[in-house]
């Protein structure tokens, strides 16, 4: 276990409660020395300390077996003497008969509502004050006050650690929320990224196939028209086709037979006497006009 973070330790020469529970320890039989075994992690980001104290058997009391008891905090220094003080108050509670003839009776045990524990404080007290020494007495007053009041600080402090862990366990859960948001936010705009090029990419395609239709009935438009027909395709504005156009507009009329434009030319056509009437200018009025007689040669001659 000590290659996994584990620490094993006796604390024998640790001032405070380690000392005291060994000295304990020894006047009630028990030879073997407490061993301590911790390690150091980290929870919830706070650094915590976890320690195991076992305790061997009594050779002057057989019948009770070895124990073990865990405590945490947060450090070893710290821990150490937490882990003491809970064992010894197990020690006092596990030999609470055989430590009644100790100078450790008024240790305080685990459970303090014990009849053992109850008529041993009335002996400190009240007209059943039976005991001899008064140093003893204010002695044991004084450091049970002092161990009622360190247990209402630790269990404050059980309280403000367990609102600490609630808090950082909604912390954690409120990251990956964020964290999940995040992804999802990414996705969307991959999403949007996706889709607004696959509409580009739409759209450029419809514009090309557009100008390829555009370019295709252009190009049958005038193969059309060079083989002597009209496309009616709209070409973007619209045509009508010339039968359309012919329908529309009217037929050329039929030409009539010869007979009828033999005559109708002889009836349209100017006579020759007109035509050269036409021709001539107009006539003079005769009168006044002298008369020439016609003469015979012989008036010529002369």
């Amino acid at each position: 276990m000590e290659g996994e973070g584990w620490v094993t330790s006796h604390c024998l020469n640790k001032e405070g409660f380690p000392k005291l529970l060994y000295s304990t320890m020894a006047r009630l039989g028990i030879l073997d020395h407490p061993e301590y075994m911790g390690r150091e992690y980290e929870e919830y980001s706070t650094e915590r300390c976890e320690v195991t104290i076992y305790i061997g058997a009594s050779k002057d009391f057989p019948d009770i077996k070895p124990w073990s008891v865990t405590t945490t905090g947060f450090r070893f220094e710290d821990t150490y003497q937490a882990i003491a003080r809970k064992a010894l108050r197990y020690l006092c509670q596990i030999y609470e008969k055989p430590i009644c003839r100790t100078p450790m009776r008024y240790f305080p045990p685990l459970v303090r509502n014990r009849p053992i524990w109850i008529t041993r404080m009335k002996t400190l007290e009240g007209c059943e004050l039976r005991e001899d020494n008064p140093t003893v007495v204010f002695m044991a007053r004084y450091l049970l006050t002092l161990d009622e009041e360190y247990d209402k600080q630790a269990t404050k402090l059980k309280e403000c650690n367990h609102r600490a862990e609630e808090a950082e366990k909604q912390i954690r859960k409120l990251r990956v929320q964020l964290a999940e948001s995040k992804a999802q936010v990414t996705i969307s705009e991959s999403r949007e990224i996706t889709a607004i090029e696959a509409l580009k990419q739409a759209d450029d395609r419809h514009a090309q196939e557009l100008k390829d239709a555009y370019l295709v009935t252009r190009v049958k438009r005038r193969a059309l028209i060079l083989g002597g027909k009209e496309c009616d395709v709209l070409d973007g504005i619209p045509i009508v086709a010339m039968d359309n156009a012919k329908k529309k507009f009217g037929e050329t009329p039929p030409a009539p037979p010869p007979t009828e434009v033999s005559e109708e030319a002889s009836d349209l056509e100017p006579t020759k006497e007109e035509v050269l009437q036409q021709n001539q200018p107009p006539a003079e009025s005769k009168v006044g006009l002298p008369l020439i007689p016609l003469e015979g040669p012989s008036s010529l001659d002369e």
